[in-house]
């Protein structure tokens, strides 16, 4: 482990020899990202113990999120943390990330990038959950997911936002669209879906591994549950469920260039 620091508050991470570039897991919140960063973790170079936080902490007072002059710099700072000429070391703590990938300048392949996607019922039933696990304003802690479905993104979430959405469907659906165009024309990223990975969990990573050529060192292994990260205890009734999914069903034609296996869903 290294201390790391760049004109600022200093933390901790890992870095390897064995790795050259990289990676970051990326996603609109609650969609797996800690399920997809424990399972590269286990098997390849790069750890999710410790992981960095490509965020405003820690990193907002020197890195600019929305320059891609400064996400450069930050990022291919990363590359070589070497205390010395003989000794070139990479970080190979995994860079989680919720920022939409537009804001990075794939140009310079500065990063390997996981995205990962998730069905939208239970997208929202957790991000509910979650919303209401903080004290402070992260976003609005309604009475139910079909509410926060419907309420214009507010709070400390809105950090993530490249412009304003009417719901946080739209926010979640351009998230996602945003990935899958990028994923068109960059080799470096590759998108998966939330299901994939916990339905068949090794052939999805042995396929991002093979298009992210990165080193598989052992049999892919599923994460232990109590690595994730959970949002408060709070039921939601049949009911509830029934519209939320009604609603989903209307609200997702809206957005026709979403990954087709999202679409197919309702």
């Amino acid at each position: 482990m290294v201390k790391f620091r760049i004109n600022g508050p200093s933390f901790v991470l890992s870095c390897s020899e064995k790795v050259k570039i990289p990676l970051m897991v990326c996603s609109h919140e609650r969609s797996g990202t800690h399920f997809m960063m424990n399972s590269i973790s286990e098997c390849t170079e790069y750890t999710a113990n410790p992981f960095l936080n490509f965020d405003y902490m820690p990193l907002g007072s020197f890195v600019n999120f929305f320059y891609k002059e400064s996400t450069n710099k930050f990022l291919f700072s990363l590359q070589d943390v070497s205390q010395n000429e003989s000794n070139t070391q990479c970080v190979n703590s995994i860079i989680k990330s919720h920022f939409p990938l537009s804001l990075l300048d794939h140009n310079k392949n500065l990063c390997k990038v996981i995205y990962i996607y998730r069905n939208p019922e239970e997208v929202f039933i957790s991000y509910w959950k979650y919303l209401h696990r903080w004290n402070w304003f992260e976003g609005p802690k309604l009475s139910s997911p079909l509410e926060l479905i419907k309420s214009n993104p507010k709070g400390q979430s809105q950090r993530y936002q490249i412009e304003n959405h009417t719901n946080y469907f739209a926010r979640w659906a351009s998230h996602i669209i945003n990935a899958k165009n990028l994923a068109r024309n960059y080799s470096n990223i590759v998108l998966v879906n939330y299901s994939e990975l916990k339905n068949n969990f090794e052939t999805t990573i042995e396929y991002i591994c093979n298009k992210l050529k990165i080193d598989i060192s052992q049999s892919p292994t599923k994460p232990n549950k109590e690595k994730f990260i959970y949002g408060k205890a709070m039921d939601i009734c049949d009911k509830e469920r029934i519209l939320m999914k009604n609603y989903i069903k209307e609200e997702i034609k809206k957005f026709p260039n979403l990954p087709k296996d999202l679409l197919n869903l309702f």
